[in-house]
């Protein structure tokens, strides 16, 4: 007997058949597929943790950790932030040392900050403790403005600075006259000739007293930069003292611009800064350049690809498209060289008036800069350093300082509360490494300039013998 079937019927049957086995078969398709993920997930995490633990087993993890050179450009590089606390989109963040966009100063660093190598007070200057705005009786101030050289970019903590060895160096005669007073000049001079002539021949003392140095310098400022913070911040510290520490940051600011300010800040404000797409993937990259497995083939299976990192490259000098390089940023031509060495002459002048004005002394010192080495005294380091400067470069420097140096003397000329210094050939022959950058210093060269820096601080607070019966 035949059986009609209806062809509908059919279809329906081998659709829910179909159904039943998709859903029989889907979860383990599923499964499938998550231990997949888990597998494609797990594998570079779990060599990564085991890599870690690894290294961190036998000693070896510096091997996959930033070298101590990144560590300490990472720890003196700028990071600019709002007043909040947020770094702004499309501006330099990569850094560790915090600086606040100031409408007067261009911007400062933010206080109550502090890293391996350096600690920051309240007040934003480079000083382990709080400077009060009111100065003890016998306290006798001296402020140092500037950029990195003054500040001690790059150095190992703030005890290595110029500025602290200075404070120290100064003190440290103070307790020696109080300790051994016989072995200084007295305050008056004795009746007899030879006894005179014994007397003169001693050290000179100095004003008794408690010594103050304070590292108010801030990586990147240029001249106009020192002056607002001389003005609108130092001033009100009542200073014995400024030592204005600069020159090179004038060498490579555009003539056009009165001082530093924070890069890319007009892009930033016009809304033409990094897009957030950008952002996140700088920071991923960033993220996924730490990693001990890409750290590890970077090093050893890609070792002779690897580029040597570049210790010419501009730190706390920024453009407006951050990639310039140092020659980059010099000037097109001689009218433009005259004209920023002409700026740096302003600034100085006004410096000296303020100085003469408020019975202050002032020391203008020009600092080092590498192209004075001597081929003889060079290290290793520092030939790999000029390898990376061009002559352009070199011949550069050497026209612009000594430009600087010109318009300095003139400025100190003024008045007789202000005297120059010039340091920038003071490392020619200096024995071991003196630079580890352009003009960032070893901790042993920035002894040299507090040595000089307290000649000529002491000369000053000398005390001069009264003679015989006065």
């Amino acid at each position: 007997m035949d059986v009609a079937v209806d062809v509908s019927d059919l279809r329906v049957a081998e659709f829910m058949y179909s159904s039943y086995q998709y859903k029989r078969k889907s979860p383990r398709r599923r499964l499938r597929l998550v231990l997949f993920l888990l597998l494609l997930i797990g594998i570079p995490v779990g060599i990564e943790l085991l890599t870690r633990v690894l290294t961190h087993a036998t000693g070896t993890s510096d091997r996959f950790t930033a070298n101590p050179t990144s560590d300490v450009r990472d720890a003196y590089h700028l990071r600019f932030i709002s007043r909040a606390g947020q770094p702004y989109a499309g501006l330099p963040d990569g850094g560790e040392l915090n600086a606040v966009r100031d409408p007067l100063l261009g911007y400062r660093l933010a206080g109550n900050q502090q890293s391996d190598f350096w600690q920051i007070n309240d007040s934003g200057f480079r000083d382990n403790e709080a400077v009060p705005s009111t100065k003890p009786a016998g306290e006798i101030r001296i402020f140092v403005l500037g950029g990195s050289t003054a500040f001690g970019q790059l150095s190992s903590n703030n005890q290595t600075t110029f500025a602290s060895k200075l404070e120290t160096r100064l003190n440290d005669q103070v307790a020696q006259q109080r300790a051994n007073p016989s072995q200084f000049q007295p305050s008056a001079l004795p009746f007899r000739a030879d006894q005179v002539q014994e007397a003169l021949a001693l050290p000179p003392r100095i004003r008794d007293g408690q010594y103050r140095v304070v590292n108010a310098a801030v990586p990147g400022y240029a001249s106009g930069n020192d002056l607002a913070m001389l003005t609108q911040r130092v001033a009100a510290y009542n200073p014995d003292f400024v030592v204005v520490m600069g020159g090179y940051a004038d060498l490579m600011l555009p003539s056009a611009d009165r001082g530093s300010d924070v890069p890319g800040l007009e892009q930033y404000l016009t809304g033409d800064s990094q897009s957030l797409g950008a952002q996140l993937s700088d920071q991923m990259q960033d993220w996924f350049d730490q990693l001990y497995i890409v750290q590890g083939v970077k090093r050893y299976a890609l070792q002779r690809q690897q580029a040597a990192p570049r210790q010419a490259e501009p730190l706390n000098l920024y453009s407006p498209t951050f990639e310039a390089t140092l020659s980059d940023r010099l000037p097109a031509d001689q009218a433009e060289l005259d004209q920023r060495i002409e700026r740096y002459g302003r600034h100085m002048r006004q410096m000296v008036s303020w100085a003469a004005t408020n019975q202050k002394r002032l020391i203008i010192g020009i600092e080092p800069e590498i192209s004075t080495r001597q081929q003889e005294s060079l290290t290793p380091e520092e030939s790999a350093i000029l390898a990376e400067l061009d002559n352009a470069y070199l011949e550069q420097m050497r026209a612009g300082f000594a430009g600087l140096a010109t318009v300095a003397n003139q400025a100190s000329n003024q008045s007789a509360n202000a005297q120059v210094l010039n340091f920038y050939p003071i490392y020619e022959d200096f024995a071991g490494q003196a630079f580890q950058s352009p003009v960032g210093l070893t901790d042993e060269a920035y002894t040299l300039i507090s040595d000089r820096l307290y000649r000529a601080i002491a000369s000053q607070v000398a005390i001069q013998p009264q003679p015989y019966g006065l």
